[in-house]
Parts: C-alpha cells; structure tokens; sequence
C-alpha cells in the first residue's frame, strides 16, 4: 500500500485534545480536523465548495470539494492518517490569571499541550484515489500552516506553530488552481490577514524569567500561586516563551466596542476570528510570534501593526518597567496576496 510521509517540527505545543477536553495523547483526529479547517480556507478562497461540516448537507451522492477528500455521510474519507514520533513531552503547566475580574473573579488561563523529541511524521495512507490537485491543494494547506499559521486546537492561544523539515507528498511543487465555483460566508483565505512580529528584549529571556519580570496575576489574587521554574523549562527545554495570553490581551483592547470585540476575539461557546502564537526562539534575547484572522475590518489592522508594541509593553511585564527592546512586523500578508502565490 502506497504511503505519503511529511515530517514536522514543533515550534510551540501541540493541542489535539480528547473528548473531556484533556490533552493526554497526540491524536489523529484532532490533526485531521484542524487540516480540514485550513484546506476548507483555502478550497473557498479559490472559488470552491466547502461547507460548514457542523451543520452540512452533504451526503455520498452530492458533497462539496472539501468532502470530497475529507469525508462525510455517506463517502468515506480518501485517506487515513497514522502519527509517529521519537517521544513527546507533556510540557509542565504554565498558569496566567486575568488582570481584572470576570464574573466577580479572576480567571486563570493555562499553556498546555505537547512537545516532541525530534521531528512528528504524518502519513498518509490513500484507501480511495486522491486526485493530482487534491494533492496539490493538501500540499499548500501545510504551506500555508507553516508559513503563517497553526495546527490542531487552541490556535487561538498559542498551540500549534510548526515548522516542516521533510515533505514526501506528491506534486509538492505544482501550483493550484482556480475552481470557479460558488462561495459562502464561512472562512475563506482571501479573507484572512498574517502578521509576523520579532520581539526583542532588553536582557537574556533566561534572566527575566529568573527576576520574575512577566505579567501572571494581579497581586489582589490571592488564591494564585507562580510557578517560575516551569517558565524556565518550557524556556529553555522547549524553545518558546508562553506569551499568547499577553499578546491576546494586547490585541483585544484595540476594540472599545464591547459586542466587536467578542464577535471579533470571541466568547464562551463562540470562537475567534483572530489567532496568535507564543514566542518561538530567534535567540537568547528574541522571540518571533504570528498573529493572523479573518474578516477583520481594515480599521482594526493598522492599530496592530503600529500600536501593538506600546500596548505589550504594558501587557507583558509585572512591574511596569520596559524591558521591551522593540517590537518589529517582520512580515505581512492579505489572504488574496497568498493565493496568488499558491495558484
């Protein structure tokens, strides 16, 4: 039986999550849905079908081109998927309390997921016949993925940065093509926006995590306790700087409307249409962190291009001081100016 191998580098954790919401193995299903995600992005964005496989009517005698490969009542997905890995690492727990009381308490937000030692391959296994540009279109998914965006769960708050280090599919290097075919309102590529930001500090990231120097609770938090030394390991074991959280918070008081600002960075029982991710290491001083969306008013990006270092700089500290070198938009990209380069 022929199979397709790609290997992958993790770059922050990985979150594939079970059913009661723990993360306590590397699971397929939650790699797979996270892919269909991104491929239905880009499936629509060339003019494709791709319908919302919460609430589908699709079926074996009449799908869309994202069921097509992907499955649904009636077809059978054209693949199956089989993970394979070294070792992965449960990373130690890193804990952020909100700054300001949410239903008359302070939350707390966790920084969970995976790690592996080496590289994670994924192999595809056909069982039906994938066409030449389904191939193509699952080959610029994981472009995309890697070059901008994440995969699995919790995106949203920092999971899932990869970074591929060998690709064995087929056509890896053909274009794709437009499929002229009708659109709807669900997340489309040509829709979507990516950042990427260098962060620099003004010491080694060793020693602020030693002097304490990130934002974790307000001191009225009394129920809150620190755990400083699993910073230091997810720093320095692992390569990344548990920040989301901060980089979120930063991003969300862009918005004063309040109604905005949940439909925009969601709510409970409600996803976001804006995505970030932890810092990955540059160096002992640098951190490189992607933020990216969808059908966000053009109003809202230029604030987070240019107003986005002074509001971390408040953010990201718990003392007030700065320690923030700069903040520099090191990359930028419409979702239009993406596929072109895909097609």
């Amino acid at each position: 039986m022929e199979q397709y191998t790609i290997k992958i580098k993790l770059l922050t954790p990985i979150w594939t999550g079970d059913a009661d919401r723990k993360n306590t193995t590397l699971r397929e299903t939650g790699i797979i849905g996270s892919l269909r995600w991104w491929y239905e992005a880009l499936i629509r964005g060339l003019g494709g079908t791709a319908c919302d496989p919460t609430n589908t009517n699709c079926n074996g005698d009449n799908h869309c081109d994202a069921c097509e490969l992907f499955g649904c009542t009636g077809w059978a997905r054209k693949f199956k998927l089989e993970t394979s890995f070294n070792y992965t690492y449960t990373i130690p727990e890193v804990w952020i309390g909100t700054r300001e009381k949410r239903n008359n308490r302070y939350l707390k937000r966790k920084v969970d997921g995976f790690m592996s030692d080496g590289s994670i391959v994924l192999t595809f296994i056909p069982l039906k016949d994938i066409s030449k540009n389904e191939w193509i279109l699952l080959n610029s998914t994981f472009k995309v993925i890697e070059d901008y965006g994440a995969i699995g769960a919790h995106i949203s708050q920092g999971s899932g940065v990869i970074k591929i280090v060998e690709d064995n599919l087929p056509y890896q290097n053909e274009k794709c093509r437009q499929l002229y075919k009708s659109k709807n309102s669900l997340a489309s590529l040509d829709k979507f926006f990516f950042y990427k930001f260098k962060l620099k500090f003004k010491e080694d990231i060793s020693k602020l995590i030693n002097n304490k120097s990130f934002w974790t609770h307000t001191q009225e938090d009394n129920q809150f306790k620190d755990n400083w030394d699993n910073w230091r390991k997810l720093w320095e074991n692992y390569d990344f700087l548990p920040i989301a959280f901060h980089i979120r918070d930063s991003l969300r008081h862009l918005e004063n409307d309040k109604n905005k600002r949940h439909d925009i960075f969601g709510e409970l029982g409600k996803g976001s249409k804006v995505f970030v991710s932890h810092g990955y290491k540059i160096d002992t001083k640098t951190v490189e962190f992607r933020i990216w969306g969808y059908e966000i008013d053009s109003y809202l990006l230029s604030p987070i291009k240019n107003n986005l270092e002074s509001n971390l700089k408040q953010k990201l500290f718990s003392d007030g001081e700065d320690l923030l070198k700069n903040c520099v938009l090191k990359e930028e990209k419409s979702g239009n100016k993406l596929l072109e380069e895909l097609k």
